[in-house]
């Protein structure tokens, strides 16, 4: 078991992550926090965010084909099963059982949401922690909070509930202040209260009632709030994952773009998260990066190129038009790839020399690579 202490907090931290849907809208036999987004499931996204953030332990509540989303997570991450899908706050009981004697504070995520960062997560714990607070609710001010839990202040501006849009009067429909569903708990304070919430209408049990109980008792509630609302947009069809797919996309350029490289074209790039690229770098349109590339300084990429996992591009390679590059290829400086090359690793080719145009080459463990034709040549020779 994961060490409790998180690294560079105050308190124990545990976080945990309601991953127990069944994407019954996704029409898909693999269970929704499984589903890739940029070479990586939902969940891993988030735990990506969490650990980010220095938390070290993370409970994930799963349910739906459980099997699988425990076999991707292993032992990096303790799970309980959701065997009744109840609704989010029985979804969090589940985890007494691993928690009973923790005494610390616990933060509370969906599996879905694989916007959300570590800045954030920092900041709720953060506020949580200056406030020293027994709940603190992730807030967001939005002009058109339709389909939002409704966050409902007293005179002083003191939380006093939240109420969901469905259940929420004409006035309260006006309230702007919207719940994101993110939140940091006292855990001792948290399952005390769970024991107390009542089943709602529908038969579950709603984790926002726990604010409206907490406050009743007197605890102190406070809210941390953000900008990004964004970091909060649910995953529930194939449609909402292409339009956070966008998102993330455009985020990930514009990363590299600050850091000194070159995309001329970022609608038509795609660059996945783990990837390093040196300045001075130039990616050409419809180039697709995959995760774990790493490419040097002043390389021109593209355009239509594709580079698998493992592949490792020193400074000043030059990858012409329609180049694909898989396994564990290593190019040397200065060297050019000519176009229609398609490259199969694991081999290296050397510095300062080039392809023909169409070459396969296709490297095996301990072997030179094998040509169909012959293709390395010095680099100051004219192709023909």
């Amino acid at each position: 078991m994961a060490n409790e202490k998180s690294r560079n907090l105050k308190r124990p931290v545990v976080a945990i992550v309601l991953a127990a849907g069944d994407g019954t809208r996704m029409l898909s036999q693999i269970p929704k926090v499984l589903h890739s987004l940029y070479g990586k499931p939902l969940i891993g996204h988030v735990l990506d965010a969490i650990r980010g953030a220095g938390i070290h332990r993370v409970v994930a509540v799963v349910g739906h084909r459980s099997e699988m989303v425990q076999k991707h997570l292993g032992s990096t991450v303790e799970t309980v099963v959701q065997r009744d899908l109840k609704g989010t706050a029985h979804a969090v009981q589940q985890t007494v059982s691993k928690l009973k004697n923790f005494n610390g504070d616990v933060v509370v995520f969906y599996g879905d949401t694989p916007l959300l960062t570590s800045q954030t997560v920092k900041g709720l714990i953060d506020t949580h922690d200056r406030n020293q607070a027994d709940c603190t609710l992730l807030t967001a001010v939005l002009k058109e909070s339709t389909g939002y839990g409704r966050v409902v202040r007293d005179h002083s501006g003191h939380i006093v509930r939240i109420i969901e849009d469905a259940d929420a009067t004409p006035m309260e429909k006006g309230i702007e202040e919207i719940n994101v569903g993110a939140y940091a708990f006292k855990a001792r304070k948290l399952f005390e209260t769970l024991r107390k919430i009542k089943t709602a209408p529908s038969g579950e049990y709603y984790l926002t009632d726990a604010i409206d109980l907490l406050v009743k008792q007197g605890a102190k509630v406070a809210s941390a709030s953000t900008r990004s609302i964004g970091e909060f947009l649910g995953i529930n069809t194939r449609a909402d994952l292409a339009r956070v797919q966008t998102i993330m996309r455009t985020r990930i350029l514009e990363q590299f773009m600050l850091a000194g490289v070159t995309i001329v074209d970022p609608y038509n790039t795609y660059i996945y998260h783990g990837t390093k690229i040196g300045q001075d770098t130039v990616i050409y349109p419809n180039t697709v990066i995959e995760q774990g590339v790493e490419i040097g300084r002043g390389c021109q990429i593209g355009p239509f190129c594709r580079l698998g996992p493992g592949v490792q591009l020193s400074d000043k390679v030059r990858l012409n038009s329609f180049v694909d590059i898989s396994g564990a290829v290593k190019i040397g400086a200065e060297a050019s790839v000519s176009q229609g090359s398609i490259l199969m690793g694991p081999f290296t080719v050397p510095a300062r020399t080039r392809t023909t145009p169409g070459s396969i080459l296709q490297g095996k463990n301990g072997s030179r690579p094998q040509a169909v034709p012959l293709t390395l040549r010095p680099a100051g020779r004219k192709e023909e």
